[in-house]
């Protein structure tokens, strides 16, 4: 287990993060008896149960640096998989059964790490309408690119960026607001609109750090 959830500051916990480590693929029959227990989770466990982002991976795949194949959903790729393995390689997880997972998984490279916060910044190219998640994901990718450095929650990124950028400390004062659900109408007005132009600012921000 992996992600918010291992960070004291992540604040709240909007989804479970985790891989799942397997000796062998799996029988149609194990298959079906863990998509039976997710909507058994959703059910029983909302919203954090219907929140559960696991990838099933083979042991072998695993300590590979290329991307694994998802065995319960083999069209979803983990993106994400260089920083996943940059977070759990620096000791950010929890173990719940096992070898420990330093053991298994690999240290990724700055040029695929690269290739990863290229796909988040994506991500929120296309997600704008989560302005609060955009805002301080953006906050954690341009820390990312500035200090080479991506084992870090959102909220740290969002307080070094209010501070490191006085002129957008409003709008990211107001994502942390909006992220722990505390936010008034016309301050999630504000962020709608203000989204874009963070977006543009960190862009421009991230093609710079990387020169």
């Amino acid at each position: 287990m992996y992600g918010a959830a291992v960070f004291p500051d992540s604040g709240p916990i909007g989804d479970i993060d985790c891989h799942v480590i397997l000796e062998g693929p799996l029988s149609d029959k194990t298959r079906n008896g863990i998509l039976q227990l997710e909507n058994d989770l959703s059910e029983r466990f909302p919203p954090l149960g219907e929140e559960l982002d696991a990838y099933f991976i083979l042991f072998n795949d695993a300590k590979q640096p290329g991307l694994p194949t998802h065995q319960l959903r083999p069209e979803k790729q983990d993106k994400a998989w260089a920083l996943h393995c940059a977070h759990i390689r620096a000791g950010r997880y929890i173990g719940l059964y096992g070898p420990e997972p330093t053991k298994i998984f690999p240290t990724p490279s700055w040029d695929a790490i690269s290739v990863a916060l290229e796909y988040e910044l994506r991500f929120i190219e296309e997600n704008l309408q989560y302005p609060d998640y955009c805002i301080l994901n953006l906050c954690r990718i341009m820390y990312s690119f500035q200090e080479r450095e991506v084992v870090v929650s959102k909220f740290f990124c969002g307080e070094w960026a209010r501070t490191r950028f006085p002129t957008w400390k409003p709008v990211i004062e107001v994502a942390i607001k909006s992220y722990n659900e505390k936010i008034s109408s016309d301050e999630a007005k504000f962020l709608n609109k203000e989204v874009g132009p963070f977006l543009e600012f960190g862009s421009n921000f991230i093609r710079e750090a990387r020169i």
